[in-house]
């Protein structure tokens, strides 16, 4: 299962670097350190995840809607060209699922330049190098409401020569969150009234930037407050579907893994979260970004 997951992230950056990283033409000498207008033209990297699309899926007039983006040049050194950390909002309140738009850069060689979207903050004070930003965390909205899922936290980079003259910036946009789909199965002989879904260790902080063997979330990434949901009746041999986003649970040990308990009357369940079965040695309790993940909790 770890080499499995190893694959997948590498695979995930790989995409975003085949992407983010272009062979470019070198700004000339007159050229370097001036404004140039570039054009970026952006993609998602598809979500990883269980079959569970039908009921509630990630539709990208809904999940991809760019409200803001954030624009952070960083030169070959690692540092951040204030000059050129721009926001841009969208006008009204609407979101727009934006292929592409166009923005402001210095023309410089062998840049990095990061984009983050839906903050919607203006006021952001950002790191002031790369491998700072790179461990940054960013207060995202965790959420029970499919209502509130189109101002999904992105992020995407590109690598290169920043030269301008028309040029095409190719970037893929990776979403900040992990999305839960619970499914809970009343395998009891009578129907549960009055019960509750409570989930524990919910994160409210993310990564911005998406690397391999990121460290482990620090406790006030998560969130204090009850997050929990309510149900009516489920009955006997019927089951009911919960949906929600958190920030990624970057966790090293069961301690701060993602729990969920069910209770009904008298009777509780409850059953901590994992990439990983249960049952496996080793067991990874770590929920990664830009996934969706399916767990059946079969009440008994």
């Amino acid at each position: 299962m770890k080499d499995k997951l190893t694959k997948y992230i590498l695979l995930c950056l790989l995409v975003c670097i085949g992407t983010g990283c272009e062979q470019t033409e070198m700004p000339s000498n007159a050229n370097i350190g001036k404004e140039v207008n570039v054009r970026f033209s952006l993609g998602m990297l598809p979500a990883e995840g269980t079959d569970t699309r039908a009921s509630a899926p990630h539709l990208p007039e809904v999940e991809n809607l760019i409200y803001d983006i954030w624009v952070l040049q960083f030169n070959e050194n690692g540092i951040l060209l204030d000059t050129e950390t721009k926001y841009y909002p969208r006008e009204g309140e609407s979101g727009l699922y934006v292929e592409d738009f166009e923005a402001t850069l210095i023309a410089a060689q062998n840049s990095t330049v990061c984009l983050v979207v839906n903050t919607d903050d203006p006021t952001i004070s950002w790191p002031n190098n790369f491998p700072a930003f790179q461990r940054m965390l960013l207060d995202v909205q965790a959420s029970n409401d499919l209502s509130l899922r189109d101002r999904m936290p992105m992020c995407g980079y590109w690598q290169g020569n920043v030269t301008g003259d028309g040029q095409v910036l190719s970037a893929l946009l990776c979403r900040m969150m992990t999305r839960i789909n619970l499914v809970v199965n009343n395998q009891t002989d009578a129907a549960l009234a009055g019960g509750t879904v409570a989930l524990e260790n919910v994160p409210t902080r993310a990564y911005v930037y998406p690397r391999i063997n990121q460290e482990a979330l620090p406790d006030d990434a998560y969130t204090s407050e009850g997050f929990s949901d309510s149900f009516t009746s489920i009955a006997s041999e019927a089951s009911q579907e919960f949906y929600y986003y958190i920030a990624p649970n970057i966790c090293s040990g069961e301690d701060h893994a993602t729990k969920v308990t069910v209770t009904s009357g008298d009777k509780t369940w409850s059953v901590t979260l994992g990439t990983s079965a249960p049952d496996e040695a080793d067991r990874i309790y770590t929920l990664y970004a830009n996934n969706y993940y399916t767990f059946t909790l079969n009440l008994k």
